[in-house]
């Protein structure tokens, strides 16, 4: 633990052996030292077994294997746990089908240490994949833009964000009792007990998409969840007005569109 920097990762069956390799192998290398903590959500395919078993022989590859799938958010609170045992001052996200450029760490710890007052930093992006990624997806940058942005949108590119330690001390955690939306939850969650975000324009992280990604957006369970969150969070967070308020319903449509104008919005509405 050189620099007391951890990633967390969750694996599960539906990953691709060949995608997760180049994730790890994105961190592995990193400018700056980082360990890697990995929970296997649930039994997975030989080919991904394989590889979670000739990380396992790496030292800086933490791996936990459970046989029942339980979802992100509960794979993500119990890495965290292991990341506040384990001393780490700064706790990184990352999925098992992205890549994080070699700087990514190092810009993120330097930032952070500059800016004493940010507890959640996020990046730009490149992203790929798919025929309605963007070449690079930029969100604003500063505390209070991102504040009024997380209302209709979300404020990070999950993937690539940095935690402070702190964050989790303070027993927050990845909500479990929502639909699709833990993520957007627990920003929520730490704007509204007064924690400052950020993000760094450079584009650090590669962001895989696929022609299926839409699907994973649609539903009027996902719709509804997503409205019900942002309602309460815009009243509670003194972002009320009647543009947000059309913008927060206007998900209906977004989520319950075809596939093809859910990509042409993907496309040029992002």
């Amino acid at each position: 633990m050189k620099n007391k920097i951890s990633v967390i990762m969750s694996l599960y069956k539906n990953d691709t052996p060949e995608y997760a390799t180049a994730a790890i192998e994105s961190l592995l290398s990193q400018d700056v030292y980082c360990d890697i903590l990995i929970y296997r959500d649930g039994k997975v395919s030989d080919a991904l077994q394989a590889v979670l078993d000739d990380y396992s022989k790496n030292t800086r590859c933490k791996i936990f294997e459970f046989d029942e799938n339980k979802g992100l958010a509960t794979a993500l609170n119990y890495l965290i746990e292991r990341c506040l045992e384990g001393g780490y001052k700064f706790i990184a996200r990352m999925d098992s089908d992205d890549i994080s450029h070699p700087d990514r760490l190092l810009k993120q710890m330097n930032y952070m240490k500059t800016c004493s007052d940010i507890d959640v930093l996020g990046t730009s992006c490149h992203e790929f994949g798919a025929n309605f990624a963007l070449d690079q997806k930029h969100l604003p940058l500063c505390h209070n833009d991102l504040l009024k942005f997380s209302i209709i949108r979300c404020p990070f590119i999950h993937p690539s964000v940095m935690f402070r330690r702190k964050v989790f001390e303070k027993g927050f955690r990845y909500p479990v009792d929502t639909t699709l939306t833990e993520d957007m939850a627990l920003w929520f969650y730490l704007l509204h007990n007064g924690f400052r975000f950020a993000n760094i324009k450079d584009v650090l992280l590669d962001y895989r998409l696929d022609e299926d990604t839409v699907h994973r957006r649609k539903g009027l369970s996902k719709a509804l969840s997503e409205i019900k969150l942002r309602s309460k969070y815009m009243w509670m967070l003194k972002q009320t007005s009647v543009r947000n308020i059309l913008l927060i319903y206007s998900r209906i449509v977004f989520h319950l569109m075809p596939a093809n104008l859910l990509r042409i919005a993907y496309k040029w509405a992002r």
